[in-house]
């Protein structure tokens, strides 16, 4: 769902009244509610909150081949079924029926350091595992000074980008291709390119980015915050199906996946996979903890943290560290970009 442009450019206020605006946020909640439970069992409702009132704009734009005619900001909470609840913003794309096509949640960015922290796949998380557990969506009393928030109208994009006669392209996943204008923090979508292209001019490199549409004519995409960039990676072609996480690291190799009932780790030349249920997500310290149902270990810490990939340089919004008999793994994370923003 969420792997295709999702645009929204803003024409014009709409203005129904306040209880046709409150039928359209449940109307959307109960198509996003439905859209998440195909994507993970874990996951029991989607519920629109009456206050912030839902805010109602004209858009004339594209999902895909589908026509959009309206774009509907709401804040809602998510409710898991094995761990607790969080809210946060919600964008439901309609059409001119003013039926949802598309309906995704915003990233909590208030509450997140700027620019993301960073941390290599080989140096340890620093987040100790004895500290009592928050709420999932609770702001970490450690919390860093904050960035601005990202404006109500960003979207979540996956494509390739590449550098064409010094201008950058973003070819989104099954898209057509569009101008780019790197507004992140420092650029660091367009250093990332750099390094990671070095010797291999024209090489497109695999982007997630929180992006906002430009006004005017030939306008593209504004990119506002680079998630992940790779170019050793499978890219739109990447299937995470029914797994919320996927994480990688190096010396020795390993890969863990997080679904919404296991945990799945695997060493490269090494032991048998290692499959164990969890309890849920929790929030310890910041980070996301997924816990054995069965004992204290196998637990896997995932902190919104930058993360590069020792061997490769791969950019990632996210670090993991398990801790599993007796031993340490640290790397990095990518989040399923069809479920809610974590």
């Amino acid at each position: 769902m969420l792997g295709r442009l999702l645009l929204a450019l803003p024409l014009l206020a709409v203005g129904p009244p306040v209880f046709a605006q409150t039928q359209l946020a449940q109307q959307c909640a109960a198509f996003g509610e439905a859209q998440y439970r195909k994507l993970s069992p874990s996951i029991d409702r989607v519920t629109a909150l009456e206050f912030p009132p839902p805010a109602l704009e004209r858009v004339e734009a594209k999902a895909g081949s589908q026509a959009v005619s309206a774009a509907l900001t709401v804040r809602g909470k998510l409710t898991f079924r094995n761990g607790p609840p969080f809210e946060t913003h919600f964008v439901c794309l309609l059409d001119a029926q003013r039926r949802p096509l598309f309906f995704y949640a915003l990233p909590a960015l208030a509450t997140r350091g700027a620019p993301t922290p960073v941390t290599r796949g080989g140096a340890p998380a620093p987040a100790p595992l004895d500290i009592p557990t928050l709420p999932l969506g609770a702001a970490s009393a450690m919390a860093e000074p904050t960035r601005p928030v990202l404006p109500a109208s960003t979207v979540r994009l996956r494509g390739l980008v590449r550098d064409v006669g010094g201008r950058l392209q973003l070819l989104p996943c099954d898209g057509a291709p569009l101008t780019l204008e790197d507004r992140t923090p420092d650029q660091e979508l367009t250093r990332a390119l750099r390094e990671l292209t070095t010797g291999k001019e024209g090489r497109p490199m695999f982007v997630e980015i929180y992006g906002s549409r430009e006004v005017g004519l030939g306008a593209g995409i504004a990119a506002l915050e680079l998630r992940r960039a790779s170019v050793e990676t499978a890219g739109c072609r990447e299937r995470f199906d029914h797994r919320e996480w996927i994480g990688t690291g190096n010396d020795p190799s390993w890969r863990v996946e997080v679904t919404a009932r296991d945990i799945v780790i695997g060493l490269l030349g090494s032991a048998p996979t290692q499959r164990v249920a969890h309890g849920g997500p929790q929030r310890q310290d910041g980070a996301i903890m997924y816990q054995s149902a069965e004992g204290p270990e196998p637990v896997v810490l995932i902190s919104e943290q930058r993360c590069v990939d020792s061997q490769s340089g791969s950019l990632f919004a996210y670090s993991v560290q398990i801790r599993s008999e007796g031993r340490t793994l640290v790397g990095c994370a990518a989040h399923n970009p069809g479920m809610p923003a974590p």
